[in-house]
C-alpha cells in the first residue's frame, strides 16, 4: 500500500464533503465553503444548533417535544390557530430591526463552529481507523506518515474554514434594488475519472444601486429565493456586523414570509424568533390592521 492509495480515499472523502446538493445556508456564510457542513450534519445540528421546530415562535425559548403551548410565554405552540386572527400580510413590519446586535447571532456563529470541529475532529480518527481495518495502511513508518497527512489536512481544512466564517465587521451602507436577472451559463468541469465534462446552472442576480452610485450584485446559483424575495424598488440595508452580514428590506409589510440569517429558515411573518434555530428576525414596526 502507498500514501497515493490513501490520498485517494482522502480526496474521495473531501469530495464528498464540498459536492453535495445545495441546503439552507445562512446569508452571511461564503457560498464556496460552507458546503463543508452539509446534510450529513444535520443530525448534529440539530442536537448543538436546533434545526428543527425546536423554539418558541414568540419568545424564543426552546420546546420539549410534544408540548402544545410555550411553558415560558404560554402562547400556542403549533396548530392551525396558533397565531389566532393575526395576518401574515404585514406583520414583517415597516423600517429596520433594532435587533441587528442581538446576542444570538454571536452565540450561532460560536455553535457553528462546534459542529465544524466535531466534524475536523471525527473524520480525524475514522479516516485512519478505516484505513487500518480494511488494512490499506500498516502502523509502520509510512503508515504513520499518511496518518499524520491525513490529520494534518483535515485540520488544516477545518481551521481555513472557522478563519473564513470569522470575518470582521464591515460598513453598513443603503441601496435600492435596480434589477433582476436569471443567467443561464455553462461550465467545464471534470467528473472523478478526470473526463472533462459541461455543466448547465443558474445564476439568479439581484442588482442594487448603493447610496454612493455603486452597483451590489447579489448572485445565488441554482436558487431563486432571494430572487423572488427582493423585489426591484425594494429599499435595503446591509447589515456589515461580523455575525449577520445580511441584507434588510425595509418594508417588510407585503411579505407573508421572512428569513432566518443564521440558519436561512423561511419562517411565518407572524413570528419574532426562528422556530429552528431560536435566532431573533429581523422585523419593522408592525403594521396596524385595517379595522
Amino acid at each position: 500500500m502507498g500514501i497515493s492509495n490513501s490520498m485517494t480515499l482522502l480526496g474521495f472523502v473531501i469530495e464528498l464533503q464540498v459536492s453535495s446538493d445545495e441546503k439552507r445556508k445562512p446569508l452571511f456564510y461564503n457560498e464556496h465553503i460552507s458546503t463543508f457542513i452539509d446534510r450529513r450534519t444535520e443530525k448534529m445540528g440539530r442536537k448543538i444548533i436546533g434545526y428543527g421546530s425546536f423554539f418558541c415562535w414568540n419568545c424564543g425559548e426552546r420546546i420539549k417535544k410534544g408540548e402544545k403551548t410555550c411553558p415560558d410565554c404560554g402562547v400556542k405552540y403549533s396548530g392551525k390557530n396558533k397565531y389566532g386572527n393575526d395576518s401574515a400580510l404585514g406583520a414583517g413590519g415597516i423600517g429596520w430591526s433594532d435587533q441587528n446586535r442581538h446576542p444570538c447571532f454571536k452565540n450561532y456563529f460560536k455553535k457553528y463552529c462546534c459542529v465544524v470541529l466535531v466534524w475536523v475532529i471525527g473524520l480525524s480518527i475514522l479516516i485512519p481507523t478505516i484505513l487500518l481495518l480494511i488494512d490499506d495502511i500498516e502502523l509502520d513508518s509510512e503508515g504513520i506518515l499518511v496518518i499524520k497527512v491525513i490529520v494534518a489536512m483535515f485540520w488544516v481544512i477545518g481551521i481555513v474554514f472557522l478563519l473564513s466564517l470569522r470575518g470582521r465587521n464591515k460598513p453598513d451602507w443603503e441601496g435600492v434594488v435596480e434589477d433582476k436577472k436569471v443567467i443561464q451559463k455553462t461550465r467545464t468541469r471534470k467528473d472523478k475519472d478526470g473526463k472533462k465534462y459541461k455543466d448547465n446552472y443558474t445564476d439568479y442576480v439581484v442588482f442594487i444601486r448603493k447610496q454612493d452610485g455603486s452597483l451590489y450584485e447579489l448572485i445565488r446559483e441554482n436558487s431563486s429565493t432571494m430572487y423572488e424575495y427582493f423585489r426591484v424598488g425594494d429599499y435595503v440595508r446591509y447589515h456589515g456586523y461580523r455575525y449577520l452580514n445580511c441584507l434588510e428590506k425595509y418594508d417588510k409589510s407585503l411579505d407573508t414570509t421572512i428569513f432566518c440569517v443564521p440558519c436561512g429558515s423561511i419562517c411565518d411573518a407572524r413570528d419574532n424568533f426562528c422556530e429552528s434555530c431560536g435566532s431573533v428576525l429581523l422585523k419593522g414596526a408592525p403594521v396596524p390592521s385595517e379595522s
